[in-house]
C-alpha cells in the first residue's frame, strides 16, 4: 500500500501520465474545433457525448478495488482481481453491443443520422477502454505507477498524433474513431501484459475466471455505479439539452465553454486516487483522527493549486477562448465563466470520502437528488433564457449536492465543519488569488492583442501569487520547487 513517504512521487508520476492524456484530449478538441468549425465540431461532440456509457457500463467495478484490495490477504487479492477482469470484460462487451444496435436511434435523437457508423465504431473503442479500466486501482495499490504512467502517456501521445494527422489531412470523423478503436485494443493488450509482469505481488491471475465473491463485489459496486451513472448524466445533461433544443452549431460553441481544464482535472484526480486507498485503510483501522487530518491537509494542498487557476481563467477568459479556439468561439466565453464557478468545489471530492466510510449509498442519493434538480432546471432555463440556461442549472444543482455530502460526512464523523474544512487557510488562498489576478488585470487592461495580454498577465499573476502567498504564510518561495515535484507532505508547509 501507499504510505505518506510515497505520496509525493506517486502523485507526481500519476499526475504526469494523466496530464499528458488529458492535455492531449484538450489539444484534440482545439485541433478539431479549429479545423472543423462550429458545425463539424458539434457533430464530433454529438458522438463523444456517448463516452458517458463507458463509465456507466463499468458499473462501479474499478472503484470497488480501492475498497477491497487493502482489506484482503494475498490469496484473496488474486481471486478478486481475476473476478474483476471477468466483470469488466463482460461490461465492455455490453458497451459495444449497446452502441452498435442503438446507433441509429441515438443518431436520430441527435437529429444527425450521419453519425450512425461512427457511433458503432466508438462503441467498440469503449469496450476496450472499459475492459482495461482495472489498471488504475491495481497499479496504484501495488505501487507500479510507472505502468500507469506508460498507459496514460501513450494514450495521450496517440491523441496528439491523431490531432496533427487530422489537422493536416482533414480526414473524416469515421476514420478518427476507427483509429481510436485500434488504439483501444492495443492499450488493453498492454495493460494485461503489465498485469502479468507483476504477478509476483498480485498472485496468479486466472483471466476471465468467475469467483464466488462476485455478488459481494457487485452489491458494493451497485450504489457506486448508480451514483456514477447519475453523476455522469448530470455532467453531460447540459450538452444533451443544448443539442436537442438548439442544434449542432450551438453544441459546438457550448462544448468549448464547458471544456475541462486539463491540469486541474488531472491534478485533483491524481491526488484523490492516491489518498483513496489510504483513507480506506485508516477507516478500517478506526484511526479517525488520521482520517480527518489527511482530508484537511489534502483540501489545503489542492486549493493552493486549483483556486488561483480558477481566478485567472475567470478574469481573462475573453482573451483566452478566442486565442485558443479562434474568434468563431467567442460565444463560449460566458458559459466558460459560469462553469468556472464549479472549480472551487473541485477540491471537495467528498464522494471518495463517503466511499471510504463504507457508505456508497449516500453518494447515490445525493447524486439522484442533484440529477432531479438538474433535469428540471436545465429544461426550464433553456426554455426561459436559452443558451446559458443549462450551464447555470448545472452549477446550482452541483452546489446543492456538495452541501448535502458535506453534511452527511460531518454527521458520520461526528465533527464540526471547521474541524474538517480549514476555513482560515482557504480564505487566505482565495484572497491571495483574487488580489493576484486583479494586479495582473490592472497592469494589462490597456493591451488589445490577446496573445500579449495572456502572456504578460500570466507572468504578472504567477509572480504576484507566489509573492503574496509567501507573505500570507501559505508557502515559502523556496518550497515552490517541492510543490512542483509533488512533495505533498513536505515539512515546509506549516498550514
Amino acid at each position: 500500500m501507499i504510505d505518506k513517504k510515497d505520496f509525493g512521487g506517486t502523485v507526481g508520476v500519476i499526475g504526469s501520465g494523466r496530464g499528458i492524456y488529458v492535455a492531449s484530449l484538450f489539444i484534440l478538441n482545439i485541433g478539431l474545433a479549429r479545423s472543423l468549425g462550429t458545425e463539424g465540431f458539434g457533430s464530433f461532440q454529438q458522438i463523444f457525448i456517448f463516452s458517458v456509457f463507458f463509465m456507466i457500463f463499468s458499473i462501479g467495478i474499478p472503484e470497488t478495488m480501492y475498497f477491497f484490495l487493502p482489506r484482503l490477504n494475498d490469496e484473496e487479492r488474486s481471486e478478486f482481481i481475476s473476478q474483476t477482469l471477468y466483470l469488466l470484460t463482460v461490461s465492455g462487451i455490453f458497451v459495444a453491443l449497446f452502441l452498435w444496435f442503438g446507433a441509429s436511434v441515438f443518431a436520430k435523437i441527435q437529429k444527425n443520422p450521419s453519425l450512425e457508423q461512427s457511433l458503432k465504431i466508438f462503441g467498440i473503442y469503449g469496450a476496450f477502454i472499459v475492459a482495461s479500466s482495472f489498471s488504475d486501482p491495481v497499479f496504484i495499490i501495488f505501487k507500479r505507477v510507472k505502468y500507469l504512467f506508460i498507459l496514460s502517456a501513450l494514450h495521450g501521445l496517440f491523441f496528439i498524433v491523431l490531432t496533427v494527422w487530422q489537422y493536416i489531412t482533414e480526414f473524416s470523423i469515421l476514420i478518427l474513431f476507427v483509429a481510436m478503436c485500434l488504439f483501444g485494443l492495443f492499450k488493453l493488450i498492454l495493460a494485461l501484459t503489465f498485469l502479468i509482469k507483476i504477478r509476483s505481488v498480485t498472485g496468479k491471475i486466472h483471466f476471465l475466471h468467475f469467483k464466488n465473491t462476485v455478488l459481494l463485489q457487485l452489491s458494493f459496486a451497485l450504489p457506486i455505479a448508480l451514483s456514477n451513472t447519475i453523476d455522469i448524466i448530470s455532467r453531460w445533461l447540459d450538452k444533451f439539452v443544448i443539442s436537442f433544443f438548439l442544434g449542432t452549431e450551438s453544441l459546438g460553441i457550448f462544448s468549448v465553454g464547458a471544456i475541462e481544464i486539463p491540469f486541474v482535472s488531472v491534478f485533483v484526480a491524481s491526488v484523490y486516487s492516491v489518498i483513496s486507498p489510504v483513507l480506506n485503510s485508516l477507516h478500517h483501522k478506526k484511526d479517525y483522527e488520521g482520517f480527518i487530518k489527511l482530508i484537511t491537509k489534502t483540501l489545503k494542498f489542492t486549493a493552493k493549486i486549483v483556486w488561483p487557476i480558477c481566478a485567472y481563467l475567470f478574469i481573462f477568459a475573453d482573451h483566452l477562448i478566442p486565442l485558443v479556439f479562434t474568434n468563431s468561439f467567442k460565444g463560449s466565453v460566458e458559459p466558460f465563466r459560469i462553469y468556472l464557478l464549479l472549480m472551487p468545489l473541485r477540491i471537495f471530492l467528498f464522494g471518495v470520502i463517503i466511499i471510504a466510510l463504507g457508505q456508497p449509498r449516500a453518494v447515490f442519493w445525493a447524486a439522484l437528488g442533484s440529477l432531479i434538480v438538474n433535469i428540471f432546471l436545465n429544461i426550464f432555463l433553456v426554455i426561459q433564457i436559452g443558451f446559458l440556461g443549462p450551464a447555470i442549472a448545472t452549477v446550482v444543482s452541483t452546489y446543492l449536492q456538495v452541501i448535502w455530502l458535506i453534511t452527511f460526512i460531518l454527521i458520520n464523523l461526528r465533527v464540526k465543519i471547521h474541524v474538517l474544512i480549514p476555513f482560515r487557510v482557504l480564505f487566505d488562498i482565495g484572497l491571495t488569488s483574487l488580489l493576484s489576478v486583479m494586479i495582473a488585470f490592472t497592469l494589462t487592461r490597456a493591451f488589445e492583442n490577446d496573445l500579449r495580454v495572456v502572456f504578460t498577465s500570466l507572468t504578472i499573476f504567477l509572480v504576484s501569487y507566489i509573492f503574496l502567498g509567501s507573505q500570507a504564510g501559505l508557502f515559502r518561495i523556496l518550497s515552490i520547487t517541492n510543490i512542483a515535484k509533488g512533495n505533498y507532505f513536505g515539512k515546509k508547509d506549516k498550514n
